[in-house]
Parts: structure tokens; sequence; C-alpha cells
């Protein structure tokens, strides 16, 4: 007669394996975020080269993020992916995979017209538009595009020349960031294309920022940490990785940076009140 496992060496059995689970979920877990982060890491890089073979082709000049703020193609207006699409041939990368919100929210997302009610190529515009908008590896659009509003609430990009980034290896380009939040600190809506910087002017009062006489400093403010559930706490950069934020720099490497490290050099305060203490250590660039 064969002999039957025990109630006892049953139950330790399988104490052992919820044990061994317990241990090991964690560590799976662990391995998923990491491969996620991997991928940002890869798709951020993917942005920066796409960015860099632009440039060839435009004259050094970076690309334009927006054309005239209408957010509807039919109106003439473009955005970043628009005018990247060629090079990237993926929208896919737009997302990254800590990311709640999928690329059909973004289309359809309600602050921008829906491209199902366009026609012939604006269906696609539109949509890579939507996409672009809300992508989740904004820029820094000041030291890209020197963006202005004058008066009469006219915007403008003002392309600036890839050469005349002096750091290019501690300048931010890409980073992911966030388009809002509910009220309770929760993401809705996905990213966002333009990232403000922390500081826009020295210690002396001039600027740090790459600004067009006649125009006026946007976009949305700068940071904001005294109001940490605002969508803008850090400016629109956000932390989806380990509070680890993925940066990209215009020489094309990528790592991440938590919060903190991204406002190295400067003195934060809400809306704009602080400034550049180091700019030799300021990651955001500077007047040409």
């Amino acid at each position: 007669m064969k002999k039957a496992f025990t109630l006892i060496e049953l139950l330790v059995v399988i104490a052992i394996i919820a044990i061994l689970a317990a241990i090991l979920f964690p560590v799976f877990a662990q391995a998923k975020v990491a491969a996620k982060k991997a991928t940002a890491i890869s798709d951020a890089k993917q942005w920066c080269l796409c960015d860099h073979i632009y440039q060839t082709d435009y004259d050094d000049n970076f690309p334009v993020w927006i054309y005239n703020g209408t957010f509807d193609v039919d109106q003439g207006d473009r955005d970043f992916l628009n005018v990247e699409y060629a090079y990237t041939k993926n929208s896919d990368i737009t997302k990254t995979a800590q990311s709640p919100f999928t690329i059909s929210n973004r289309e359809h997302d309600v602050n921008f017209p829906n491209p199902d009610t366009k026609v012939g190529d604006s269906i696609i515009n539109q949509d890579e538009y939507n996409l672009g908008w809300l992508t989740d590896y904004g820029i820094n659009y000041q030291d890209m595009d020197g963006f202005t509003v004058n008066g009469s609430g006219q915007w403008a990009c003002n392309p600036q020349p890839a050469s005349a980034i002096t750091r290019p290896g501690t300048t931010f380009e890409f980073m992911t960031g966030d388009f809002n939040r509910t009220a309770s600190g929760s993401l809705e809506d996905g990213g966002q294309l333009p990232i403000d910087p922390p500081a826009y002017h020295y210690q002396d009062g001039t600027l740090s920022i790459v600004t067009v006489p006649g125009g006026g400093i946007y976009f949305f403010g700068g940071w904001n940490p005294d109001q940490p559930l605002a969508w803008n706490v850090f400016g629109g950069a956000w932390p989806y990785y380990a509070n680890e934020v993925i940066c990209g720099f215009m020489d094309g490497h990528v790592k991440p940076e938590q919060p903190s490290q991204m406002a190295t050099g400067c003195y934060v305060l809400d809306f704009w009140g602080g400034y550049v203490t180091d700019p030799s250590s300021y990651q955001w660039g500077g007047p040409r």
C-alpha cells in the first residue's frame, strides 16, 4: 500500500508555497516596473533621435511645437507630432507604459477636436495632433522654441538652432509629463507637450530662458511645490517611475531624475517666484 501525505505534511507544503509566493510576487512586480521603465527610456531615446534627424533636414533648427494655438488642424494648427511623425512612424511612443491612459483616450480627449468629425487628411492630422499634445514625453519648449505670447494673446514659436545649446549634455530636451490631475491628485488626461522650467530669471533679474523681443513669457507659471496636488507641481513633468522622471538630453542620452534633481541650480518658488542660483548646474538651458 502506498503511503499518503499526512495533513501536517500538506499544510507544511502549502505554507512553504505561500512563503515563496510572498517573497517572489513583489520581485515579479518590481521586475515588471523595471521593464516598463526600460521601455520608457528607450522611447525617450527614440524621441531624441527623431528630433536630431529632423534638425539635420531643417537647417539645425528644432521643430515648431505648436503653430497657432487653435488646437484645430482645419484652422491651420499643427504640433510636434504632426511635424515629426514622418520620422517616428509610431504613435505608440507618445505613451509611457506606466500611464493609465490609452492611445484612444488621448485621440478623443474632450479638450481637443474629435478626429472622427474630420474628413480626408484632417482625420489623421487631428489624430496625430491630439496624441502629440497629450504625449507623455513633453519638451523643454522655451529652450527649443522660445515660445512667446504677445499682449493680444497671439502665440508664436521661434525655433532655436540646436547648435546654440552650449551644454547639450546637461540641458533637457524631453521628459515624462502629465496633462492634468484631479482634486485628489490622481492623474487624468495623459501627458502634455510643453513642460515649464522651474525658474525663468537669475538672481540679478536677468532672464534665464529664451525670449523674443516684443513677446511675453509663457506658459503655465513654472513649478508649484507648495501645491503638491496641482498638476503642474513640477511644471508638468511627472515621475511615473519610482518618483523618477525619464529625462532625455540635448546630446541624445537619457537618464531618470527625481524632481529635486531636475531643479538643481535654482531656488524654486510657486509661479516662477524663484530664480537660478547656479547657471552651470541648471539643466534648463539659458539665453543665447
